[in-house]
């Protein structure tokens, strides 16, 4: 049995491998084919530079064609701003050189900021913007007369890359993102049901660990970037586009409020209070078989069907079974604990709502024209304008000193070396490590300069023809698709194939001037030298000091939880806070296992502000709250252990002067000042909030110049 097991298991193990490789090897062929066929239509047209369309595919290339589409769609839209834009300038600046480069250097630092405050292809768009305005303006330097002449084929050469590579890729064995869409959808409900009847079984023991927010939180991105790269690739996603927006939503609210539940939970087990536990345990037992289809976790929005109306079995009669446990409680505990029960009842009722709202909306999904059951929020993102503004002043620095050394040595290759340094400022400005990125592509730079080396004087001039011409360059081509296609080579492989694409300078004529090749090569990796400089220059690349600014964030998050407009805050401060918990987990793992409970904590009373925010809204607050909130705002800006006891004491005398129900009907307020109170009085967390620790004490990011 033991043989026949491995033997079994190597052949599922080779199977998959077989699976892998295959894709990769399609990818690799298609990326290939698009290049080639892109070079081809780019000499029959007779365009000045044929290689910048086989470069287009290469920049474009992805595996699945909705990511081909949605890139492809961005670049048009950066490529056509970018156009009319550098036509402007030309116009208004092209007499005096000086001024002309200092505009669009200034462009182009605008045009990196917006690629380090959007994300996802919208950066990109801003990139292609930059990056267009640098293949036509700097040659409009030299001859302002034929700005249109130039503009007008960069353009074309780069849409025709687009084209070749949106159509190979969309016909010839296309490989979607809508199933892989599905599947995440699919996996993501059946997985927190799953998590959720292993929570229940004892009731509420199994809390949210960091393996299961990371999750959670690498879950709902994934899930709206497939979301948003689908839009261009099947109707079907279009229609159904709200909805996934809404399911997202609905996720982060269910998981934000388990988390509050649980650790409220944990709370009154470690003070020893677990009798208001002990009465809540019968409900949260019966919650467990409503979570399931014929024993399992619904595995489609189909089965789901079940669960959604036993919720709503279950919730239709949790509100008499809470009742009843409260009253087994009267006169058997003192007013604390039954305070404690109520805290706890109210997070479950609400735990249960919005469970059963989050089904509800993945019920929804079967229908491919339905209607979403409640307005879709838009995803939000933490932006960061100190940063967004560093990066544009990177790029304007980068831009100034090498067109100054181009003006001042007359150097031919200079444009291309200031091409190269937009190109290498923009693309790492948001990465996490963007000096290792840059070291990566200078390694395929590097390679790559070889191989067109090779290719070019080796290879290429003993050849005669196009499909000669196709076999020469084919070997090296996909050797820099097979590079793109890994992740752990991905940025090596795309400076090999630019690098190698750019320097052939392929032509219906070709020219072999080693001396042009070379200087080509250097203005390249000087290009890239300058961005990676500036990058040591204006950007800090200290772990600690990364996790100091993201603590500062993360308070700045609480703060506006209690100021921004409540329309739309509750999505908005979630989507923001697991935004910066995604940028927590590239931290080293010293700082990201001290940051991940920070950002928890922040996530838990930010949730409660809000909450507070809106009985304020709804309600008013009594005389003896009014100052609660103002307090909350002094801790959150300076938390100082004073600050932090002032607001302890300031809600401990709100709590201690009222009974349950005194201060609003059914003493909703009070539940919440208790949820607050017990956030701000966790000492395990208190080093998010803490001015004086050494993990916040920073505010805004440092830089070394």
């Amino acid at each position: 049995m033991s043989d026949s097991g491995t033997a079994l298991s190597w052949r599922a193990l080779l199977r998959d491998w077989l699976h892998d490789e295959g894709h990769l090897w399609i990818f690799v062929l298609k990326t290939c084919l698009a290049a080639l066929l892109a070079l081809w239509v780019a000499l029959r047209l007779g365009f000045d530079q044929p290689g910048t369309a086989m470069t287009t595919v290469f920049i474009v290339a992805q595996p699945q064609s909705g990511l081909v589409l949605a890139k492809s769609f961005y670049r048009l839209i950066g490529t056509l701003t970018g156009l009319a834009v550098t036509i402007a300038m030309v116009a208004l600046f092209a007499q005096t050189r000086e001024l002309f480069l200092l505009v669009i250097a200034l462009w182009i630092g605008l045009c990196v900021a917006g690629a380090s405050w959007f994300r996802d292809f919208q950066a990109y768009a801003f990139l292609l913007a930059g990056y267009t305005s640098c293949l036509i303006g700097f040659p409009a330097v030299l001859q302002p007369d034929a700005v249109f002449h130039i503009a007008v084929t960069r353009v074309s050469e780069i849409v025709l890359g687009i084209l070749c590579v949106t159509v190979v890729s969309d016909a010839l064995f296309p490989e979607r993102l809508s199933p892989r869409l599905v599947q995440t959808v699919r996996g993501q409900f059946r997985h927190f049901i799953e998590f959720l009847h292993q929570a229940v079984a004892a009731p509420l023991d199994r809390t949210v660990t960091m393996a299961d927010q990371l999750d959670f939180v690498s879950g709902v991105l994934m899930l709206e970037s497939l979301r948003a790269s689908t839009l261009f690739e099947d109707p079907e996603s279009r229609l159904r586009s709200d909805r996934l927006r809404l399911f997202n939503a609905d996720f982060m609210t269910v998981s934000t409020t388990l988390h509050a539940l649980q650790r409220l939970a944990q709370r009154l087990r470690a003070s020893g209070r677990v009798q208001a536990l002990a009465e809540l345990r019968p409900c949260v037992d019966s919650l467990a078989p409503a979570l399931l289809h014929e024993g399992r976790a619904p595995a489609m929005a189909a089965e789901a069907v079940d669960v959604m109306a036993q919720l709503r079995v279950f919730r239709a009669a949790l509100a008499v079974d809470l009742q009843a446990a409260r009253d087994r409680l009267v006169g058997r505990v003192g007013v604390s604990e039954l305070f404690d029960f109520d805290c706890t009842a109210e997070l479950f009722e609400q735990f249960v709502d919005e469970l059963q709202r989050f089904t509800e909306t993945y019920v929804s999904l079967m229908s491919v024209r339905g209607q979403a059951p409640r307005q879709a929020p838009a995803m939000a993102w933490h932006s960061e304008p100190v940063t967004a503004m560093t990066a544009g002043l990177r790029a304007v620095l980068a831009m100034l000193t090498l067109t100054f050394f181009w003006i001042a040595t007359a150097w031919p290759e200079g444009a291309g070396a200031a091409t190269i340094a937009c190109v290498g400022c923009a693309l790492f400005a948001s990465s996490p490590s963007p000096l290792r990125a840059i070291r990566q592509m200078v390694a395929g730079f590097l390679v790559g300069l070889l191989a067109a080396y090779v290719c070019g004087f080796h290879v290429l001039n003993q050849l005669d023809g196009f499909l000669q011409l196709g076999f020469g360059l084919l070997p090296f081509m996909m050797l820099g698709a097979w590079l793109m296609a890994h992740p752990q080579t991905a940025g090596i492989g795309a400076g090999f194939s630019i690098m190698f694409t750019t320097s052939l300078q392929l032509q219906n004529v070709m020219h072999f001037n080693v001396v042009s090749f070379i200087n080509g090569g250097l203005a390249q990796l000087l290009g890239l030298g300058v961005a990676a400089l500036a990058f040591s220059l204006l950007a800090s690349q200290d772990p600690e000091a990364a996790a100091m600014r993201i603590a500062g964030r993360l308070r700045r998050e609480l703060v506006l939880a209690c100021t921004q407009p409540l329309r739309q805050l509750p999505h908005a401060f979630d989507g923001r806070v697991r935004d910066l918990m995604r940028r927590v987990m590239t931290l080293p793992e010293p700082a990201r296992d001290r940051l991940l409970p920070c950002a928890l904590s922040v996530l838990e009373l930010g949730d409660a502000v809000i909450d507070l925010r809106r009985i304020a809204a709804a309600d008013g607050l009594p005389a003896g709250a009014r100052g609660i909130l103002p307090a909350l705002i002094r801790c959150f800006r300076q938390p100082t252990p004073a600050q932090r006891q002032v607001t302890l004491a300031a809600l401990r005398r709100c709590l201690d002067t009222a009974t349950p129900g005194q201060m609003t009907p059914g003493g909703r307020l009070e539940r919440c000042l208790h949820r607050i109170h017990c956030g701000l009085a966790d000492d395990d967390w208190y080093a998010a909030f803490n001015a004086e620790s050494p993990v916040a004490r920073v505010q805004e990011p440092t830089h070394a110049a």
